[in-house]
């Protein structure tokens, strides 16, 4: 099973990599848009991880969506108000 694996995956980077270098733009060009896409992709994994780790960690804490994150603050102290 894991061998099948191993070899579809070897075979995936293979297919890539010639794609890319047999692709119709020049390298500038392919370069950019790797470097954009891959961004991108790295920035929708991090909010989605992000996303995760706030939702778990409410979940984890029992709270629903009017706990205490929804509470007012309390009024902070100012020099001022403090010397009285």
């Amino acid at each position: 099973m894991f061998s099948r694996v191993k070899i579809a995956i070897r075979f995936f980077f293979v297919g890539l990599v010639v794609g890319v270098l047999l692709a119709p733009r020049s390298g500038r060009a392919t370069r950019r848009l790797l470097r954009v896409r891959a961004d991108r992709l790295f920035n929708e994994l991090l909010d989605a991880a992000t996303m995760g780790a706030y939702e778990s960690s409410a979940d984890m804490l029992g709270e629903d969506d009017a706990g205490p994150a929804d509470a007012p603050a309390p009024p902070r102290r100012t020099p001022a108000s403090a010397q009285s």
